[in-house]
């Protein structure tokens, strides 16, 4: 069966596997206007063994992953046809998750660029067009089954359709509920953050100018080795804070210093097209110190045991005090975004927080614990065990929306295979070693 392959490389293994790689490396097969490489397909077997992925047959692994790849290219390839572009704004804010990604799993930028032997704006250089691919594949995907819907009838319909037996196993599944404590910048740092960046406004306004001072000064990883420059910005692709002040400047006009959620910014608006901005700006963040983050603990400690001691209810208090304003009106209850319910399995759940909440009871809270945001801050939080439901076979009443969201992924695996069948006759294919037959090509052609 076609699966309904997402392109989301872990491109933190896929870089070291490069780096360790020694091949000639050759074309494997062109697909339309783009080529699998023999060293794609060897580079995601290597990744699969550094995740700890236990390979029982490797040929076998090695002809799905090349089949992933056929149809990568194959969507890629009509992405191009069909005109599909991506905006650059979500290009840029993709390719500055995953420096923040980077960041957290190594530690910090210096950490980084030490570990892949590149700067910042190298690595920036290198991951952008890898992830523009990886955005066209998924709105390609989008185009072509956009239409898929599942109702309640086809999901009891698809549940009556499997034995008892041939039912999926759902595995243990845990609803959480979280506080987070972001620490607060001592005043000085505060002051001194904000003296900078008005030095680096009166430089501006006395001539200098703005895109050499947010390659120099600015902490936004994301746009300080574009001058500061984001393009094609609609209302809605950033915070509100930072909106507000870009979308009421004239042209050319230099802000004032304003405050978000990633700091202190200026900014100066480029230009205006229609509903949508160009604008250029420089952040910077106060520092955090040791002190800061112990004080963040220490008040998360103190939160819990007044809970414990039901001097305020976790829902309560999470509203009251927690910075994450995601949760903090949900009484802390986190959503889990691939099913859009509040429970989790293990694979669902950062390993920390799973190793924490797998050997506790419902009702329960964590001693606080450190979590990296996306935003980059460093926090604590603590955690509440909801509630619990243990391994069991799916069924309608406790499972209806996995088994929707399973039924609605086969539905769209026949849209796409439908697609690929249609689409394939259009489309130069040659593999370089014909000596080699993949079934997967043999059944499209067939069918």
């Amino acid at each position: 069966m076609i699966r309904f392959f997402l392109f989301t490389f872990l491109m933190f293994t896929a870089y070291s596997s490069s780096q360790e790689r020694v091949l000639v490396d050759g074309v494997y097969a062109v697909i339309g206007d783009h080529v699998i490489f023999y060293s794609d397909i060897e580079d995601q077997i290597l990744q699969y063994k550094n995740q700890g992925l236990v390979i029982d047959d490797e040929d076998d692994m090695r002809d799905k992953i090349i089949e992933d790849l056929f149809y990568q290219k194959m969507l890629l390839h009509f992405s191009t046809q069909d005109s599909l572009e991506v905006d650059i704004a979500e290009l840029e804010n993709t390719v500055n998750q995953r420096i923040l990604f980077f960041q957290e799993q190594l530690g910090s930028q210096e950490k980084v660029e030490n570990y892949f032997n590149k700067s910042i704006s190298e690595l920036t250089d290198e991951l952008t067009p890898i992830i523009n691919n990886q955005l066209l594949i998924q709105k390609m995907q989008f185009e072509i089954t956009k239409d898929v819907s599942v109702s309640p009838s086809d999901v009891e319909i698809f549940y009556n359709s499997f034995n008892v037996d041939s039912l999926p196993l759902i595995p243990d599944q845990y609803q959480v509920a979280q506080i987070i404590k972001t620490p607060k910048a001592a005043t000085e740092s505060v002051e001194e953050t904000l003296s900078k960046l008005e030095d680096l406004r009166t430089r501006i306004m006395n001539g200098a100018d703005f895109a050499t001072m947010a390659i120099l000064y600015s902490e936004d990883p994301g746009s300080s080795r574009n001058g500061g420059a984001y393009y094609n910005i609609n209302k809605g692709d950033f915070v509100r804070e930072f909106e507000s002040v870009a979308f009421s400047l004239d042209v050319n006009e230099l802000s004032e210093i304003f405050k978000t959620e990633y700091g202190y910014h200026i900014a100066q608006l480029i230009q205006r097209k229609g509903n949508k901005i160009d604008v250029r700006h420089i952040l910077m963040t106060p520092k955090i110190s040791n002190n800061d983050m112990l004080a963040a603990k220490d008040f998360l400690d103190s939160l819990r045991l007044e809970i414990i001691d039901d001097e305020i209810n976790f829902e309560s208090a999470a509203k009251k005090f927690s910075s994450d304003k995601s949760t903090r009106y949900n009484g802390g209850l986190l959503i889990n975004p691939n099913t859009n319910n509040s429970f989790f399995t293990q694979d669902d759940l950062d390993h920390v927080v799973y190793n924490e909440i797998s050997t506790i009871s419902v009702g329960s809270i964590i001693k606080p614990i450190y979590i990296k945001l996306e935003n980059g801050a460093e926090a604590y939080r603590i955690i509440k065990l909801v509630d619990k439901k243990d391994e069991h076979i799916a069924n309608l009443d406790d499972d209806y929306v996995f088994l929707k969201n399973y039924c609605f992924q086969l539905e769209k695996e026949e849209v796409l295979k439908d697609w690929y069948q249609k689409n394939l006759p259009k489309l130069h294919v040659q593999f370089t070693d014909k000596s080699v037959e993949h079934d997967f090509y043999k059944n499209l052609l067939e069918q």
